[in-house]
Parts: structure tokens; sequence; C-alpha cells
């Protein structure tokens, strides 16, 4: 009877099993059949009728692997971005979503707030990084202003490259906070220097400058002074060495992650930059015995150049990854004013305007490029020695903020006034004036034969004759003169602006008319820097020219044409 029980029981829970399994399977072969047929309709509604088609651009041999749906053909943006030379990016929204952003210009334009003030900003040089950039070789430690290596490998003074470093600074200035200024040094012998046994410094009383300096004699070993700043690297002193001597100033600065010190040594040399190793030497013209000097430098920049000197890489130099660890004196000299600051921009405007007031040959008023400049395949080259409309109108502009910053000295105005020579004189002459169709004086950025008429650097010197005249005192020799030619550059831009329009974008210059070649159109940096122009000059003079061909030009930049017959 158990027996009988037991058997039943395993039977029935056999039958149970099987039963819940069978049930199991269909219900899962069934949900998986009802999830396949809902999701397979919605894949294939992504890729249907899709299909592959070879695009023919121009009936060229040139192919894209383009996609048609529907009659509707899908271009790669690579090629389109090439082709019509527009700019996209895949960006991504608050809501966590992909958005495609598509661009036709890839600059900003500046709108004016009111009307321009040549006491304020230059345009919008306060965006600028001019001793950054790539074909600057080095900030030199002699004259404090770059030395261009644009046209020739070896580096020179550009005078426009130099103008438009003092004017970046001085926008700076204007635009940013105050910096931070610790004093290390004032000639009151700080108590931290580190001197060794065989090494002496002490105050001394120096005639030349009249007051209280440190006097230095270093042996075997440096006399330093640590500093060990992360967030400051602008370093000014003043300074005079000892010609019989190896001396110098070194100062070192230390990468924080890889723990590599790099020494940047100031001495007494003509070389713009050299460096070997882990030392990088900015050489400066002592001129004479213990002839002081002042040096205003910033230490990431001063690295990022020697980096460059020994091929290695220079991106960004974030100050985030330096470390600013101490100042060294070698040999013999001596040293005042040791400050350590976030920032000196005011020096570095200065340091320009000294060297615009030094280097002006007073003859013909202008700055000298010293290279050979190439514009044209059609045009005989420039010479060394030649004058440029653009450079002499930013350094007058340059000067004639100095002469107001400064309270009125007489020597930069002087040094502004005696820079509008060139603009009276022909460029067949040696100056910067040419006419167009022998009506229209026109200011050549490029004193070439025959004349281009470039537009940018016309406008930049139009610019520079308004801050003389509106910046010098009123009713002067000086203010009506350059009144004068900034009139007459104002009359002939207003006839001739209809001319650099192309119906998409504006002309870098007038070769097209000139020289009966193809247009040389602006890049739009270029067409973006003329519509920034034009809307400073508007504020000077409300010509309608003036205005609607800005408005045109900003359209031009999202995609407007000119209309067609």
């Amino acid at each position: 009877m158990r027996l009988n029980i037991r058997t039943l029981f395993l039977v029935l829970s056999s039958l149970i099993i099987v039963c819940t399994l069978s049930l199991w399977s269909n219900c899962s072969n069934q949900t998986f059949d009802t999830f396949s047929t809902n999701i397979k309709p919605n894949y294939e509604s992504l890729v249907q009728n899709i299909k592959s088609i070879d695009c023919l651009i121009n009936g060229n041999n040139v192919h894209v692997d383009c996609l048609i749906k529907n009659n509707t053909v899908y271009i790669p943006f690579s090629f389109l971005k090439n082709y019509f030379e527009v700019y996209g990016k895949i960006i991504e929204t608050d809501e966590n979503k992909k958005k495609f952003h598509w661009s036709h210009s890839y600059s900003k334009i500046y709108h004016q707030n009111g009307k321009y003030d040549s006491r304020g900003v230059f345009t919008n040089f306060q965006n600028y990084k001019v001793e950054e950039r790539d074909r600057v070789k080095c900030v030199s430690a002699s004259e404090g202003v770059p030395v261009s290596t644009q046209w020739n490998p070896h580096g020179y003074y550009y005078p426009t490259q130099i103008a438009q470093f003092g004017l970046s600074h001085y926008s700076k200035n204007l635009t940013l906070p105050s910096p931070k200024v610790r004093v290390l040094e004032n000639g009151q012998l700080n108590p931290l220097w580190n001197v060794p046994k065989t090494s002496k410094i002490q105050i001394a009383f120096n005639a030349q400058v009249n007051s209280n300096v440190i006097d230095f004699i270093s042996t075997d070993k440096p006399i330093s002074l640590k500093i060990d700043s992360k967030e400051d690297f602008f370093i000014s002193f003043d300074v005079a060495l000892s010609l019989s001597t190896s001396s110098s100033i070194v100062i070192s600065i230390k990468e924080i992650k890889d723990q590599e010190v790099w020494n940047l040594h100031y001495i007494c040399s003509r070389t713009f930059i050299f460096a070997k190793g882990h030392n990088i030497y900015h050489g400066m013209h002592c001129g004479r015995e213990f002839g002081w000097k002042k040096l205003t430098r910033n230490v990431l920049v001063d690295l990022q150049k020697g980096l460059h000197v020994l091929k290695k890489t220079t991106a960004k130099m974030f100050r985030s990854k330096y470390k600013l660890c101490d100042f060294k004196l070698y040999g013999v000299g001596f040293l005042d004013n040791l400050t350590l600051s976030s920032s000196d921009h005011i020096s570095q405007f200065y340091a320009a305007a000294h060297w615009f007031n030094k280097h002006q040959d007073k003859e013909s008023g202008g700055w000298i490029n010293p290279v050979t400049r190439k514009i044209s395949p059609v045009i005989k080259p420039l010479k060394p020695g030649w004058l440029s409309a653009m450079g002499q109108g930013q350094a007058i502009s340059l000067l004639s903020r100095a002469f107001f910053h400064s309270g009125g000295n007489e020597m930069y105005l002087k040094t502004a006034h005696t820079a509008l020579k060139p603009f009276k004189i022909p460029t067949k002459n040696g100056g910067v004036l040419s006419e167009f169709m022998n009506l229209h004086p026109w200011y050549d950025e490029y004193p070439t034969v025959p004349p281009i008429f470039i537009l940018n650097g016309f406008m930049y010197s139009l610019i520079g004759l308004y801050d003389l005249f509106s910046l010098a005192p009123n009713g002067s020799e000086v203010s009506q003169e350059a009144h004068s030619l900034w009139k007459q550059g104002m009359t002939s831009l207003k006839n001739l602006l209809p001319l650099f329009d192309m119906g998409s974008r504006s002309a870098y210059d007038l070769r097209h008319v000139t020289l009966d070649i193809a247009p040389n159109i602006a890049r739009w940096d270029y067409h973006a820097t003329h519509i920034n122009q034009l809307l400073l000059l508007a504020t000077l003079d409300n010509a309608t020219v003036i205005q609607t061909t800005a408005k045109r030009w900003i359209g031009y930049m999202n995609g407007a044409r000119a209309s067609h017959n």
C-alpha cells in the first residue's frame, strides 16, 4: 500500500514538472517571437531603401561615396567641408542630446558699444597674444618686444608686429584685473638671499640711478633667492652686469608632473635666443660695462620659445603645470627693483613705445622693414627698407596712447607727428601714398608697383590717423595734419569700398583690378577684420556705404550671397 502511494506521488510530480516546462517553453518562444516582430519593423524603417550611390562632382573624375533614400542623396560632410569651405562639429546639449553645428565661417564679429574712443582698447586687441604666435622667435631681452620670423627665419624686428604687441597689452591693461605684485628686492637686501661663502652681496649707492641697489659678486656658486610660485610668472628687474666676467641672471622653472627643471639664462649677447640641454639663453645687448637694463619677462613665454628652439612640443603653456623655483645671480653686477607679478601689461606696452621712439628714421619718419617681401609672382618683391602704412598707422595708435597715458609726454607726440611724413610721399619715392586711377589717395600696407590696395592695412592706418588727431592737443599742428590725412583717406574708402565686395565674401585687395588677375579673396579671419574695422569706422563716419557694406558682409559670414539676375 505504501509502495503504491509513493509510486503514485512520483508519477504525479513528474507530470506536473513536465507540464510546467512545456508551458514555460511555449510562453518563452511566444514572447521572443513577439519581441522580434516588434523591433524588426523599427530597425528596418531606419535602413529601408537606403543604398550606396557614387557621386560624380561636376562631371569630373572626382568620386564621392554617398547614400540615397527616396530620391534624396546624402553627401558626407567631410567632403562638403573642404569643397565649400564650411565648418561643422557635433556638440552635446544640456539634455545630453547630440546636435550638429554648421557654420559658414570661423571668425568672430565685435560690435561697437558706442563711439570709438582712442583712449580705450584698440579694436579687439585685448584678445591678441602676439608673443605666443608661432612666427615670433622670442621676446627680445634687449628691447622687450617680439622678434619675428614671418619672412626671415633668423629673426628681425617687424614694426607692425611690435605695434600689435604693445596695443594688445595696453588693451589688456584696461580690461583685465589689476596684477598682483610682490616686491622681492628693492635695494634693502632681502634677508632670504642664499649667499655661498665665496660670494658677496651688499647694499651700495649707485650714482647712475641715484639710489641704493644690490651689489653682488658670485664666484663658483650662484647667489639665489627662492621664489616657489605656482601662480605668478612675470618677473621684472633692473640689472647692470660686468662685461669682463661671465655674468648673468638665471631663473629656474620646474615642470611639476615630470619634475623637469629648466634654467632660463639672461646674458650679455647679441644672439636673440639659443638653447642646449635644459638651459635656454636669452641674449641682451648690454652696451657697456655695468650698463643698466630693465627686463620684464613672462617666464612661461621665455620657456615656450626655448622649447621651440630645442624642437620640443610647444603647445599652450598652462601655468598650472609649472612652478617658478628661484632667481640666481652669477658673476659681478648690480640689481634693483626685483618684482614678481601675475602680469605686467603696462611695462610691455611702454617697451613697444620706447622701441618706436628709439628706432624711427627721423628723415623719412618711418620704421623700415628689414626683409624682402614677396607679394605676387607678377610684382617685383619689396627689397629691405620698405615702409608700411599699416605699420605706420598702428605705431601711431600706440604712440598716441603713450602720449595720453603718460600724462602728455611730448616725446611720444613728436615721434607720432614725424610718422605722418610717409603718408604724403608717393610709394615710388619711399613713402606709402598711392592713387587709384589717379583719383583716390590710398595708404598702402605694401608699397608695390603697381599698387594692389590692401583693405585691412589701409583701414588700420585710418584708425591710427584718427587716434592721433583726437588725442593730440586741440588745434595743434599735429592734430590738424592728422585730421586732414584721415578725412582724405575716409573719402577714398567710401568711394572704393564697393570694389572689394565679391558677392559672398570680401576681397583682400584690388589686384584683380590693377594686375588683371583673379581676385584675392579674403580668408574668413581677414573678412571678419574688415567687418570689425568698418563697424568701428561707422561710429566715426555714419556714411551709408560703410554701414550697409558691414551689414552685408556680416550676412556673408552666415551663408548669404548677393542676388543674381
